[in-house]
């Protein structure tokens, strides 16, 4: 039996990329396939390409930004499966008569794969894994024993009836928010194998990102996995407290001891001179 399949795309001012994330959808030749593209009112020639696909399911209008747009797709899916594509994002060839084939499993809920990260003109630069992706090692993000490849996830549509949809609020980290609360309900079923491309560039939200010191999703992410420490009543808090003050201490003592050109080395040596631990380049 071929299970419907439906993908989320928001999309806002994309004309350079989104035909290609089209094109992806497209090329998995597979038979029942909805592509739903949500834009925010798009002026950049994004609506021109869009009124080239009839098959697709669009429609461009202001919103709240990107998890709104997201949530307005999710409600409009009919598929069983539903996947998560971004715009500037394309899928692997061949993936989604694996990925429906898994879901015949009626004990499976969640599928992820992994991936490539790609540049602007979609050169592949590294592999990325969907791998430690237990809520255990979400919620604990300074350790960074995971990574995770979001156009790499399908789910069932049944999932937002249990764990709701994104959170509108998050601007970087909705995704790792839904994860984790997708991750405490459901087992996740991994295969190691490329699923999506995920593209990362200058003027992506992520690339502008991570030209800043401490990039603004560090700061959502830690509001975002403080949601599930539990109260201070409880020990398990604590634990996440001092794991997480543990990890701090231990990235400054590194910078210190072994990065001559850290921030907190030069910090410690105005404070205290160049003395001989710290004036050595060694």
């Amino acid at each position: 039996m071929q299970r419907k399949i439906s993908i989320v795309t928001p999309s806002y001012n994309q004309a350079p990329f989104i035909e290609e994330t089209i094109q992806s959808v497209i090329n998995q030749k597979y038979p029942d396939v909805e592509h739903i593209i949500i834009d925010g009112g798009s002026t950049d020639g994004t609506i021109e390409i869009l009124k080239k696909y009839p098959h697709l399911h669009w429609i461009s209008e202001p919103d709240r930004g990107q998890s709104h747009a997201l949530n307005k797709g999710f409600r409009m899916a009919a598929g069983e499966i539903v996947g998560w594509l971004n715009s500037d994002d394309t899928y692997c060839p061949n993936i989604f008569h694996l990925i429906a084939e898994e879901f015949n499993n009626k004990d499976i809920f969640v599928v992820c794969g992994d991936g490539f990260e790609t540049d602007d003109s979609s050169k592949v630069l590294r592999p990325l894994y969907s791998r430690h992706t237990q809520p255990e090692d979400l919620i604990r993000y300074w350790k960074w024993k995971y990574e995770f490849v979001q156009p790499a996830f399908f789910f069932r549509r049944s999932i937002f009836d249990e764990i709701g949809y994104l959170d509108e609020s998050l601007y970087y980290a909705m995704d790792y928010d839904f994860f984790i609360r997708l991750g405490l309900r459901y087992k996740f079923k991994y295969i190691r194998q490329p699923f999506a491309n995920l593209r990362l560039y200058g003027e992506s939200k992520t690339g502008r990102n991570f030209q800043k010191i401490v990039p603004s999703y560090i700061h959502e992410i830690h509001k975002v996995s403080r949601r599930f420490w539990g109260a201070p009543a409880h020990l398990k808090y604590y634990d996440y407290l001092f794991s997480f003050f543990g990890a701090i201490i231990f990235s400054v003592m590194k910078n210190i001891l072994f990065t001559p050109t850290s921030k907190s080395r030069a910090a410690v040596k105005r404070l205290f001179g160049n003395s001989r631990i710290l004036s050595s380049e060694s």
